[in-house]
């Protein structure tokens, strides 16, 4: 998953590019603009996600194609990471000494460290409101967004010495987890006169019903709940790259 982001972009570019061939004017009128972004965001983490990560960070990307109507379509997902792995002691219980640690091959204690990646993916739509602009195709605008959201404890065995935590074998702690989620953003689009500065910034909610899918967890008790409730609240900034052609400056002599 960690080069999807990358991916997306270039077919989001490539696709965008036969789309936008007539000449037009943000400043003039409203117009159906279709754009990728690239956005950063910061999420705080509540629910079983906050219980288990804490707070992330996201970077992704979307393709928005905003209609003459005002009204919004797109797709988009991002990627989460972050260092915040809460209740670290109860990972590895099955197989770590009494003082902690794992025993690696080499008869030393491993370097383990854990961390929060994950990803989601959603279909969107909203709507742009004119006002408090500087054209008719900026202005706030509100979005809802359904998809899938799942995230996982990246094991990193810094030697990679510990045979009990390669392969298959480390997915047995990984804590994999995915499902539906809905997704609400809320904010300001501001497209440029010039085409020059293109952006976005809001308040982005996201609710998910996700479930751990490991067959078999190592380290959790079997008859744990496993279904999980994830509620993450965050900034989110973007910049966007519109594609249409400027209509011609007009001369008069």
């Amino acid at each position: 998953m960690k080069y999807y982001i990358f991916y997306f972009s270039l077919f989001l570019i490539l696709f965008s590019s036969n789309i936008a061939k007539s000449q037009k004017s943000v400043r003039d009128s409203s117009i159906t603009i279709p754009s990728i972004s690239i956005n950063y965001g910061y999420h705080f983490g509540f629910g079983d996600i906050g219980n288990t990560y804490g707070n992330n960070h996201a970077i992704g990307s979307e393709f928005t194609l905003k209609l003459k109507s005002q009204f919004i379509l797109g797709v988009g997902g991002e990627y989460y990471f972050s260092e915040n792995v809460k209740n670290q002691d109860s990972y590895f219980t099955n197989i770590k000494t009494a003082n902690g640690n794992i025993i690696d091959n080499g008869g030393l204690y491993s370097e383990i460290f854990l961390y929060q990646r994950g990803f989601n993916i959603q279909v969107f739509t909203g709507y742009q409101f004119s006002k408090w602009s500087p054209n008719v195709n900026s202005g706030p605008f509100v979005q809802v967004g359904a998809g899938i959201m799942q995230y996982r404890t990246q094991i990193h065995d810094q030697n990679n010495s510990a045979p009990q935590l390669k392969d298959e074998y480390g997915k047995l702690y990984d804590r994999l987890s995915n499902g539906f989620s809905v997704t609400q953003l809320i904010g300001y689009r501001h497209m440029g006169n010039k085409n020059i500065a293109n952006f976005y910034l809001g308040i982005e909610f996201t609710e998910a019903w996700t479930k751990n899918r490991r067959s078999y967890n190592a380290d959790l008790d079997p008859n744990e709940n496993l279904q999980h409730f994830d509620f993450l609240v965050g900034l989110k900034l973007g910049w966007m790259i519109p594609f249409y052609r400027r209509a011609p400056q007009e001369y008069y002599y």
